[in-house]
Formats: C-alpha cells, structure tokens, sequence
C-alpha cells in the first residue's frame, strides 16, 4: 500500500498452526496437573505468549475438564480430586483432636503462630479460645481457623492471596509474600504423607504456602495421624534436617521402623 509517497508495509496476519497451539496447551496442562499453582503473568513469561493467549489456553482447557482456575491462576483438577475440607474434617476426628491437643503445652503467652489449613491444625484452632494464652497472636490462610476464631478475642491475622474454594484455603504469591513480614515462634502444619524421606502433600500451592511459613517460623509442627506413616503424596515438602516436631498417634518404635528420626517424634 502506497500513501503520501510514503511505503507502509503491513505484516500479514500469522495463524499459529494448530499443532503448536495443542502442544503448548499439553504443556500449560502437564504443568497444573502436577498440582502446582501458576499466576497468570508467570504462564505467560513461561510460554512466551500474551495474557489474552494464556486466557484462551485456560479457558479451553477448563472447558474440557482438565484444570480449574482461579483469579489471578490457575490450579489443576486437585481441588476438585483431593476431597473437600469438610470431607477430611469428619475422618480420624478422635486422633486429629488428640494431636491437637498435643501441641498445646508449647504455645506460650505472648507468641505468634502459623496455623496451616490442613484439618488436624484446624482441630488446635478449635481449642485456644479455652486454653487462654494471654497474647497470642495467630496468623492463617485457612477460611475455616478464620471463621472459627473470629469473635473469640484470640488475635487473628489473615496474609490473604488466591481462594482455592473447596479447600477452604487461601494460596499463591501474594500469599506467600504477605508471611515474610511475619516471625513464628511456633508454626502448625498438616501433611498427607510422611516416610524416611520427610514430608509429602498433595499440591505444589499447598506446598510452597507451606514452606514461606516454616522459613519464619523457629518451630515447625506436623500433625500427622499414623494412617499417612509411611506413605508419598504427589509433591515433597522438606526432609528430617529442618527443625520439625512430628506429633502422631503411635508410639515411637512404630515411627522409626519406617525409617523416621525418633528425635522428631512426639507419640501418645
């Protein structure tokens, strides 16, 4: 096209072959199959494409059922896999109360702890309110701890991030980011499987929530029911050389049979 005796050369429009577009939607969905949580910029610094490319991509692959999203991310079919929190909330409640019970004794006047969104930590947050520790400071990511300690005059500090609804729990960068202005004298987790190796759970976004807390925290509790010793879940937290507490429902010669350091171990 000629225009004021100026050339002005127009590309002509590329289509993507559909070939490339199915392999890159293979990769996106291998990627959040695997569990892990990806912000929106972050998927497309990694395919190199654009927010509206990664969109479709997205989009099309929650329409046929491969992953879920959420604002700001995506997250593979986990959430709609892994059971509910209310779900889990109504197996193994006696040990799960009894493992809460356990961790009670180190929670001192004028702490701050984190509590995961797992349901065995939910079980301590339905107890503080009668243990009264005089300035306890609790930080959460978990919906239901929110929920349940509101309006019980324990001080509660929510980091917030991105809502994976049926796990009630809140993940993702700005979460993580929102802990690092945080000092845990003692952090409360869950986990979905332990062996010789360490600590296991089943979703990369639970996983590095779960990391950002213990890296601030000088005490990390995992309380863990014996139905999950000896196990592995889809995605490893962190092996025996961090500064963890194990608290369980069996004794410790059951623990150390599968190869876990019985100096970690708290048992009934």
């Amino acid at each position: 096209m000629i225009e004021n005796k100026h050339i002005i050369w127009q590309a002509p429009f590329m289509r993507v072959p559909r070939n490339v577009v199915e392999a890159r939607r293979e990769v996106l969905a291998g990627w959040l199959q695997s569990g892990r949580y990806l912000p929106l910029g972050e998927i497309c610094r990694k395919l190199s494409v654009s927010e509206a490319t990664a969109r479709r991509d997205l989009a099309e692959l929650e329409d046929a059922g491969r992953i879920r999203r959420t604002p700001g991310g995506a997250l593979a079919d986990y959430s709609a896999r892994f059971p509910t929190f209310s779900e889990r909330l109504e197996k193994e409640t006696v040990e799960k109360q009894s493992l809460a019970r356990q961790v009670l004794p180190y929670l001192l006047s004028d702490f701050s702890i984190y509590i995961d969104g797992g349901t065995s930590p939910f079980f301590l947050a339905r107890i503080l309110p009668e243990a009264r520790i005089s300035k306890l400071r609790v930080v959460t990511n978990s919906l239901p701890v929110v929920e349940y300690l509101a309006g019980t005059g324990v001080s509660l500090h929510v980091p917030g991030g991105d809502l994976v609804s049926r796990q009630s729990l809140l993940v993702g960068v700005r979460a993580e980011q929102a802990l690092h202005k945080w000092r845990f004298d003692a952090a409360i987790f869950g986990a979905e499987a332990v062996n010789r190796k360490g600590l296991w759970n089943s979703a990369s976004a639970v996983v590095s929530l779960q990391k950002a807390a213990m890296e601030r925290a000088r005490t990390s509790f995992f309380l863990v029911t014996s139905s999950k010793i000896g196990k592995e879940a889809k995605t490893f937290l962190c092996g025996w050389s961090h500064p963890i507490r194990l608290i369980t429902d069996k004794p410790p010669p059951f623990v150390v049979k599968h190869g876990i350091p019985v100096e970690t171990v708290e048992a009934f």
